[in-house]
């Protein structure tokens, strides 16, 4: 029992426990969708030919996240990435002798050169410590029986991620004792990195041309496609899709409702002699915090520092609910308090409970006389301040946690004593002292909130709407005849879409983008077709259907190259950007840089310190063609018109300074090949991926 006692102080076993409890339910809905596959039904993906198994996933979901309540895709994301991480090391380990014997195991887990994996999982967030009593009773039973089930499993997968850390550190340090750079290469880039210059410039935007003068044809989108065909390559298969939005918003009608709703409580609001009761029966807001005028609301500002202590102001909008305001009171707020505590940790209510009944021992003895303050803090206490008799000094409004800073500033009285439960554990504090400098008035308040949402009746009505708009217009040509008749509503498009993606466009993740692009990749679903039903966003917080979304598959891009169709539908934006560079460049005719700025109606800039292996410039951005033509320029030449991201610009080298080489260039080499190693660790992995076969079937399941 002291083992499981002290395990429950690590919050991840605590998740755990609450996560297993369950019995270990399986998700069948989505094994009942992995079964409509093709080929082997529990196969999520393939990596070389190795199969990823649609259990362990799940397994590792249970494990990773028990009761989760975040994003579950990104949640799912991770794991597939692990998983597929996990074989492709496995694969390179085997091919290079590399493992991870039994000693250096134990010292992983146990020893004195611990895995980050142990580190992360096993250190106190409080003290920074790791908890080596745990880990070391952990070590004496496991495998024995003793341990509960759930713990062994954790066990046995955080094993398997020490693993897959180690072989990645192993994997990494041998491609960065491989790099090296030679002399020739150390002398050519110090030249470069050393000389630097400064140039006048015009920059002539985009913008100068009207999209009225860009007249696209079929060659510029080509000539286009010629010099970006690595961008243009895609390596899976997208969709596009077009949806139109019907957004749900409160009628006058549903505001008229809230307002009645919240002014039927007013009277009771001014006249309950139990603020905190009525204000919780009734879902409000009531704090300890005494607020100053700059801290409020500006529709309530002024008015409430007016009101008597007791009255009650309302209703009022705030952003998108009626509030009402009760007058709780009016103090001066301190500027900085004073005071010490003595601070017993807890987290679990039974814990909490016997720090709170040992500490009011203690307040009952300092207030007898019996023993000061400070003599049982630096005995009692478990924080720092232990040894200074609890002091914590002088601080300021807003330094603590909420509860001790409420109870500091504008609670306690100097010299009382005070019991208080933080996520730290249990206080006793004592406030030794306040300083009143700007001497500014606060007030405490009370809000009944009425949140404007539109009713049931609002929400059916348009979802009749979205209904009846899909019914109408089932594909995308009689949707955007549809939409030109209702200027209300209006078509946006998510593009780039892939099989796995759960984030579609402006609308975000979740389960209902999810849903729309599992949709957009079924194989019945044609290019052009409408979805045949209506999806549903819902509110995050107010928990009402917020938007009605009607999707039509636009297009499908094929993995490989782009098509001509393809660009159009994807790059016309930086093909229109190159063309009106061009129009630009035919109308500049001068390198006189004064000459091309008037003709413009723009100014002459200069940039210095620049040199060749510089990518950005400040306030001009990725210019790497810029770059690259004004460094290879003299003092005094030059240059453009020269197409550039921003626009096109005329340049002119005013100064120009060459390096001056090191004699010690093998130094310089192998600074170099530290700053090429201290990348290997961030992009090791990808480059392996790169390389390798890898079929993700995670659309099939989910």
């Amino acid at each position: 029992m002291a083992l499981i006692s002290k395990i429950r102080k690590n919050s991840w076993v605590v998740i755990i426990m609450l996560a297993l409890g369950m019995g270990g339910f399986v998700v069948m809905d989505m094994v009942s969708a992995a079964s409509k596959s093709s080929g082997n039904q529990y196969t999520i993906g393939q990596v070389n030919g190795e199969k990823l198994d649609w259990n362990d996933f799940q397994r590792s979901e249970r494990i990773l996240y028990p009761n989760s309540t975040g994003d579950v895709y990104g949640q799912r994301n991770y794991i597939w990435n692990y998983m597929v991480e996990d074989q492709l090391l496995k694969e390179e380990a085997a091919a290079l002798g590399l493992n991870v014997g039994t000693e250096e195991m134990e010292e992983l887990q146990f020893g004195q050169r611990l895995s980050p994996i142990i580190q992360r999982n096993f250190r106190d967030p409080n003290t920074g410590q790791m908890d080596r009593a745990t880990l070391d009773q952990i070590k004496a039973n496991l495998g024995t029986g003793k341990l509960q089930p759930q713990l062994e499993e954790f066990w046995k997968f955080q094993t398997g991620e020490i693993i897959k850390d180690r072989l990645q550190s192993k994997l990494a340090a041998l491609v960065k004792k491989s790099i090296y750079t030679p002399k020739w290469m150390a002398t050519q880039l110090q030249a470069e990195q050393g000389s630097s210059l400064d140039f006048k410039y015009v920059l002539v935007p985009l913008d100068k041309v009207a999209d009225e003068e860009v007249k696209l044809t079929d060659d510029d989108y080509q000539a286009w496609m010629k010099e970006n065909q690595t961008k243009i390559k895609l390596k899976e298969e997208m969709r596009t899709v077009d949806f139109v939005v019907f957004n749900v918003t409160p009628t006058s009608n549903d505001t008229t409702i809230v307002r009645d709703a919240i002014n039927e409580r007013i009277a009771a609001f001014r006249t309950t002699d139990n603020d905190s009761q009525f204000v919780e029966n009734n879902y409000g807001i009531m704090e300890a915090t005494y607020f100053k005028k700059a801290d409020l609301a500006e529709v309530i500002a002024d008015t409430v520092f007016d009101l008597p202590t007791g009255a009650v102001y309302g209703p009022y909008i705030d952003g998108v609910a009626f509030k009402a305001v009760k007058v709780l009171g009016k103090k001066m707020i301190p500027d900085s308090v004073e005071a010490r505590h003595i601070l017993l940790r807890a987290e679990s209510a039974a814990e909490i409970a016997a720090a709170t009944k040992r500490l009011d021992s203690v307040k009952t003895l300092i207030e007898a006389g019996v023993q000061s303050f400070d003599s049982l803090a630096m005995k009692v206490s478990q924080d720092g301040s232990a040894q200074k008799g609890g002091d914590l000094g002088w601080s300021w409004a807003g330094r603590m946690v909420k509860p001790f800073n409420d109870l500091l500033f504008y609670t306690a009285e100097p010299g009382e004593l005070h019991i208080i439960t933080t996520q730290f554990g249990v206080h006793l504090v004592k406030v030794t002292g306040r300083k009143y400098i700007e001497n500014t008035q606060g007030v405490r308040l009370a809000y009944l909130v009425e949140p404007i949402v539109p009713s049931e009746e609002t929400q059916a009505s348009v979802y009749d709407d979205a209904l009846e708009f899909s019914g109408q217009n089932r594909d995308v040509k009689e949707l955007k005849e549809a939409i030109e008749k209702k200027p209300e509503l209006s078509i946006e498009t998510a593009q780039g879409l892939t099989a796995n993606a759960y984030q579609f466009s402006t609308l975000g993740s979740g389960g209902t983008s999810r849903d729309i692009i599992r949709w957009a990749f079924q194989p019945d679903t044609k290019v052009g077709m409408v979805a045949p039903e209506v999806y549903v966003y819902d509110e995050p917080t107010l928990f009402y259907n917020a938007r009605y979304v009607v999707p039509a598959l636009k297009s499908i891009m094929k993995a490989g190259e782009s098509t001509l169709a393809q660009v159009k539908e994807m790059y016309t934006q930086q093909v229109t950007a190159k063309k009106k560079g061009e129009i630009l460049a035919a109308k500049i005719t001068s390198k006189d840089l004064d000459a091309v700025a008037s003709q413009f109606g723009v100014q002459v800039d200069t940039f210095n310190n620049v040199n060749f292996n510089m990518s950005y410039l400040q306030g001009l951005g990725n210019e790497n063609t810029l770059i690259g033509k004004v460094t290879a320029l003299q003092q005094g030449e030059s240059a453009g018109p020269i197409i550039g991201v921003s626009g096109v610009y005329v340049v002119q080298v005013i100064n120009r300074t060459e390096a001056s080489l090191s004699t010690d260039i093998a130094s310089f080499a192998q600074q170099l090949s530290m700053t090429s190693r201290s990348s290997i660790d961030s992009r090791l992995m990808e480059a392996i991926k790169s390389s390798a076969k890898i079929k993700d079937n995670r659309y099939k399941f989910f």
